[in-house]
């Protein structure tokens, strides 16, 4: 007995291909969204990561804020396009040294900056820098020249708001008391409330907010 060869006729091919492209996109359309899933959670570990830095770098500068006349504490309510870019300029004893063969620790004017990104201004990046404030500290006027360094990107708004002894609330801050008739000091606030806003998705305009409240020396060493 003997048999016949059958072939595949042109609608179970038509039926196997329609079948394939299903199953063939299935697979797309889940790995496109496994890898935004992969890409928006490596996003989401820069951004805190980046925030937790900034956050502590803040923190360890205002608490070790002090009052001199040199280098007052100055805050101020900016905005660029519209977002909060508010600017800090203080004295602080956590002076970073890198080099202690060039640089020595002691008292600094330390400032925080915003400048927007040069590639897409939506971004706007935080600037910190750091001079020491006594003169001939430095050795060879090395420190002197410190450029400013970029402590985080990707922000949306940057926001200090100030607290004095009685807990009121302020967006600015430049006070002087005067000690006697001879002298005058710069007031610090007794706290600072930091608010850093970054980028999660600047197309789809989806943020993640980081907040701390630091509160500053009641006590701090004046220098003559």
């Amino acid at each position: 007995m003997s048999g016949r060869n059958h072939g595949f006729t042109l609608l179970e091919v038509l039926l196997a291909m329609s079948v394939l492209g299903v199953v063939v996109a299935m697979l797309s359309l889940s790995l496109s969204s496994s890898l935004q899933v992969v890409e928006a959670t490596e996003r989401e570990e820069e951004v805190f990561f980046q925030a937790q830095t900034a956050l502590r770098r803040i923190t360890a500068d205002l608490g070790s804020a002090v009052a001199v006349q040199e280098g007052m504490f100055v805050g101020e309510n900016k905005e660029i396009d519209g977002r909060r870019a508010d600017q800090l300029t203080f004295s602080s004893q956590a002076h970073l040294v890198f080099n202690p063969e060039k640089q020595q620790p002691g008292v600094a004017i330390i400032a925080y900056r915003l400048q927007p990104d040069a590639d897409d201004g939506r971004n706007l990046q935080l600037l910190r820098s750091d001079v020491l404030l006594a003169p001939g500290s430095a050795k060879d006027g090395d420190e002197r020249a410190e450029p400013v360094f970029l402590l985080a990107d990707n922000l949306r708004s940057v926001q200090f708001t100030f607290f004095d002894r009685q807990g009121q609330e302020f967006d600015s801050w430049q006070r002087e008391t005067e000690a006697n008739d001879l002298d005058t000091t710069m007031e610090l606030p007794a706290a600072v409330h930091c608010i850093l806003e970054f980028w999660l998705d600047r197309d789809k305009e989806t943020v993640q907010t980081f907040s701390t409240r630091i509160l500053l020396p009641a006590e701090v060493p004046r220098a003559d």
